[in-house]
């Protein structure tokens, strides 16, 4: 697959490099594609390189030693679209593992490479600064939520935040296609599908929802925002 100058560019990650700049990064870059539910690379494996979702969405989770999973994140082009940025500096290997959700692409750039080439390259440093502040926030936003609230309010939070980034304005209220089961839902959340369940149940009964499957309506932005 021929990757273009464009293509990186929609990476926000990349979106203020220069020409000169990103047809470097282009020679680095190798295409590959996922099938739904294919694993990318998995947890305690030699981590290879650098992972960018160009299109689709992966899975981040662990395994505890009881079997149970825990979703860490759904990396995707938008919001956390670089995965393996830890071993990256470290050399250690893949801390989770990486579950393509969807028909997915996927840019990779080799460990060794992207180091040796960072050594006379300021546009590589600068997007491994890059990758590190945005994982960073995430992981802030992320730990917060866990260690304050319970699942009720970080549910709350993820349904704002979904509102505000991809929520359609209709006659009936602010319109929601989740697109993750519930299950995997409770697993985001670091809760289990009965909790998850109970608390959807709940914000239905106040009148301030109305769930279908993967699809939400919110009816009141401001009552939910003033149950957070």
């Amino acid at each position: 697959m021929n990757v273009t100058i464009e293509d990186l560019r929609s990476i926000f990650l990349f979106a203020e490099f220069d020409d000169t700049e990103l047809a470097l990064v282009r020679e680095m870059i190798t295409a590959r594609d996922y099938t739904p539910r294919t694993i990318i690379f998995a947890q305690g494996e030699p981590s290879p390189g650098l992972w960018f979702v160009r299109r689709g969405r992966v899975r981040l989770y662990r395994m505890a030693p009881s079997g149970r999973e825990f979703t860490l994140c759904i990396a995707r082009l938008d919001r956390l679209p670089c995965m393996g940025a830890c071993p990256l500096f470290d050399g250690d290997k893949c801390p989770a593992n990486a579950q393509a959700l969807d028909d997915t692409t996927i840019y990779f750039i080799d460990r060794q490479r992207a180091l040796d080439i960072a050594a006379d390259h300021a546009g590589m440093v600068t997007l491994f600064a890059r990758v590190l502040a945005n994982h960073s926030r995430y992981l802030m936003q992320l730990s917060s939520g866990l260690a304050l609230r319970c699942s009720s309010s970080r549910l709350i939070d993820l349904l704002l935040t979904y509102a505000d980034e991809r929520g359609r304005v209709t006659a009936q209220g602010v319109e929601l296609d989740l697109g993750v089961s519930q299950q995997l839902l409770a697993s985001m959340l670091g809760a289990t599908s009965q909790m998850i369940a109970h608390d959807f149940l709940r914000l239905e009964r106040a009148g301030v929802i109305d769930a279908q499957g993967k699809r939400i309506v919110i009816l009141s932005l401001e009552r939910l925002k003033g149950m957070a």
